[in-house]
């Protein structure tokens, strides 16, 4: 049996942050790919997305990470990678297509902060 997985969501500005808690595999992709969908748009076209607490992700989830970064970059943002998946990111080469920040992901209200120190607007 698949551990569930947990999605909390956090909505500022044009921004989405997403942790991601369990676990990311082929039982609970559709989960994860169905909320991504629904939050990522032209409105809210960043995605912060926190991996810090997931106790698994598989070549699936590997997969629907990949997917997952397509709707921002499709919505004129991008998508910015916290935590450590470092082992299967470097196994799979996969590493090189995320913008990783290691630690723990800021909350929506910091990344707007810091897109308006880079000059983006939020």
């Amino acid at each position: 049996m698949t551990d569930p997985l947990l999605i909390e969501t956090s909505l500022e500005n044009r921004s989405v942050y997403l942790a991601l808690c369990g676990e990311l595999t082929y039982g609970t992709v559709p989960v994860f790919d169905e909320h991504v969908a629904h939050v990522i748009g032209p409105t809210r076209p960043r995605l912060v997305l926190d991996v810090g607490r997931l106790q698994v992700c598989d070549s699936v989830g590997l997969s629907a990470l990949i997917g997952a970064q397509r709707r921002p970059d499709l919505a004129g943002g991008r998508m910015i990678l916290h935590g450590m998946l470092e082992r299967i990111l470097r196994m799979t080469g996969a590493g090189v297509l995320f913008t990783i920040v290691a630690g723990r992901a800021p909350d929506c209200a910091d990344q707007a902060e810091d897109a308006e120190r880079a000059g983006e607007p939020a």
